[in-house]
């Protein structure tokens, strides 16, 4: 099938099927379904690309195992929990995470100001007990707007410094 869209118009249908999925209109095998034929690649690649961990942070992970014994941790996931298992097995998340919401099983997605309040809520802390860690500033901007800290992660290093200032 030969797709004659232009790469903007592509990146455009892309991010609306992305949207889509994070707010649960869209399962997992739909998704593949149109991405499959947006970017003419077979569902195995699209499921490779968009569903399966590249690598881990070890040292990100290291660091919530060991915060844990300390501190109530949660996984706020743009993602439907159907799309999760490549990245984390429900048995990592259960040894990392004391709640996990994904954004596809609630119609609330980052950075929603209620998906950020529905956090809170789940975990049992008011948003001013609360750090927000995300890859994403307008998310982490979201976060503080209903009151809670965050930290843009960039690097571990970066992560480590601000997250030490902030539970001193």
């Amino acid at each position: 099938m030969h797709n004659p869209q232009s790469p903007p118009e592509k990146a455009k249908e892309l991010h609306s099927f992305d949207e889509q999925a994070a707010r649960g209109k869209l399962t997992k095998n739909e998704f593949i379904k149109k991405v499959t034929q947006l970017l003419n690649k077979s569902p195995q690649e699209i499921d490779q690309q968009f569903f399966q961990r590249h690598s881990n942070n070890q040292d990100l992970i290291n660091f919530v195992k060991s915060a844990r014994s300390r501190y109530k941790t949660e996984l706020l996931s743009n993602i439907g929990g159907d799309m999760m298992d490549g990245f984390f097995t429900s048995q990592e998340r259960e040894e990392l995470f004391d709640v996990v919401i994904f954004s596809g099983n609630e119609k609330f997605a980052k950075p929603d100001k209620e998906f950020f309040a529905l956090a809170c809520e789940r975990l049992g802390v008011i948003p001013q007990e609360a750090i927000m860690i995300d890859d994403v500033e307008h998310n982490c901007d979201a976060a503080k707007s209903i009151g809670m800290q965050a930290i843009c992660y960039k690097d571990f290093e970066q992560f480590e410094r601000e997250i030490n200032l902030l539970l001193k």
